[in-house]
């Protein structure tokens, strides 16, 4: 879909911790609906790459070479759950670093609390793990392989050991110009009311979007996504993230 110059816009989307899923599906076929160009971007691998400032880097990199590519004139960053941490925090200067405008939707992404902590499975048994797991429909005969469930398990902590690395930085960050906020009732491990606080972190216009669903959005999903997205692509007319650097965080 292009903007008001004419330009099309370039769809980032980063996964939520352990795989992309279904969400990560639909927002591929809807940024091809919408004629968006569209790039899966990935969260930092580790907490060092993550404060080194590598995992930044390099995605700016591969955001600025696929925005060339397509003559895009404008960056949408959709992350679902630890992914929407993920594109928060790139958004704070790749505007700047890409003479582009940037525009953010999180899926079902807590908000830091004042202290910078998240709902957060870096602690999690392999039971409790299995237990949110459950909710979210995952397999059983998988949950009940006990081999499986603790492959699972180690990667689904190491992933929330850097979700929460993320929302510490997050939570000392200045605010957002814009932000759009997706957050579904049925998410049994972060429901609306983990989400609701960004309106704290927003300067100006913020949109949250509370509706039935579970923690990943499917095909019956696929009207509510693109509910949200076109209302990011309304207000990138007219919008964009601010290009903020935090005083005591050092920029990728």
């Amino acid at each position: 879909m292009t903007g008001a110059t004419g330009a099309p816009a370039l769809m980032v989307a980063f996964p939520a911790a352990g795989a992309g899923g279904s969400t990560l599906e639909q927002l591929a076929k809807l940024a091809a609906r919408r004629e968006l160009a569209y790039l899966a971007g990935d969260n930092p691998a580790t907490p060092d790459a993550l404060r080194a400032g590598e995992w930044q880097q390099r995605t700016t990199e591969e955001i600025r070479r696929a925005a060339r590519e397509s003559a895009a004139g404008r960056v949408i960053l959709v992350g679902h759950c630890m992914g929407g941490l993920s594109a928060v925090r790139l958004s704070y200067d790749l505007g700047a670093r890409l003479g582009l405008p940037v525009l953010v939707l999180v899926i079902n992404t807590p908000c830091p609390d004042p202290s910078g902590r998240i709902p957060t499975m870096s602690q999690f048994s392999d039971a409790e793990i299995a237990e949110v797991l459950a909710h979210d429909g995952f397999p059983q005969d998988l949950l009940d392989d006990e081999d499986m469930l603790a492959e699972i398990a180690d990667g689904l902590r190491a992933d929330a050991e850097v979700a929460d690395r993320l929302a510490e930085w997050l939570s000392s960050a200045g605010d957002l110009d814009t932000l759009h906020v997706l957050s579904t009732r049925g998410d049994f491990f972060i429901p609306p009311e983990q989400c609701t606080g960004w309106w704290r972190r927003v300067s100006g216009e913020f949109r949250l979007t509370v509706a039935e669903g579970g923690h990943a959005l499917d095909e019956e999903s696929a009207g509510l996504l693109e509910r949200a997205l076109d209302a990011v692509l309304a207000a990138g007319r007219a919008s964009a993230f601010s290009p903020l650097t935090p005083a005591g965080a050092e920029p990728a």
